[in-house]
């Protein structure tokens, strides 16, 4: 019986491309079409993986579920990563919102709470939401990868019974 290869460099690179598609700002817009971006970092957490295992043996679902959703998990981290790099634009987004809103309660509690303070609960939140989404459509799209990837790609060879 032969090894089965890691999963976790195959993941962390869909990962990456989770990260990248939903921490950039404009890039994050891809998710809109039902976590397109997430779903892809699973599809190619899978081709990757798919790459490195023997080719007369299929991928089965239980891998490709085990790959999304550890590309979601490593997705989700380097998003959250790029979200606290970009975090200042996000507050001064905010604060602009809050500016144009003629809401003088919504200043205040803006104010109140100051910038550092909404600086961590707006990262918290929103990394506890990449984590949540990333991991379910992450799976959802190691699901596809092995519908698209899946497949054996060879016949596994005959052997003659020795006489």
């Amino acid at each position: 019986m032969t090894q089965q290869p890691s999963k976790i460099m195959p993941a962390i690179w869909g990962g990456v491309l989770i990260g990248v598609l939903s921490g950039v700002p404009g890039l994050n817009l891809i998710n809109c079409m039902c976590c397109a971006g997430v779903m892809a970092g699973g599809v190619l957490a899978v081709y990757l993986f798919r790459k490195d295992v023997d080719p007369t043996r299929p991928v089965s679902m239980a891998d490709g579920a085990a790959l999304g959703l550890l590309a979601g998990v490593f997705g989700a981290i380097i998003g959250g990563v790029l979200d606290a790099i970009f975090s200042t634009a996000s507050l001064s987004f905010l604060y602009r919102i809050a500016e144009y809103s003629n809401n003088p309660e919504f200043q205040d509690m803006l104010n109140q709470f100051g910038p550092q303070v909404l600086t961590q609960g707006l990262f918290i939140l929103s990394f506890l939401t990449k984590l949540i989404v990333s991991c379910i459509f992450g799976l959802i799209g190691g699901l596809l990868g092995v519908s698209f990837f899946g497949k054996a790609t060879q016949e596994p060879e005959e052997v003659e019974p020795a006489t």
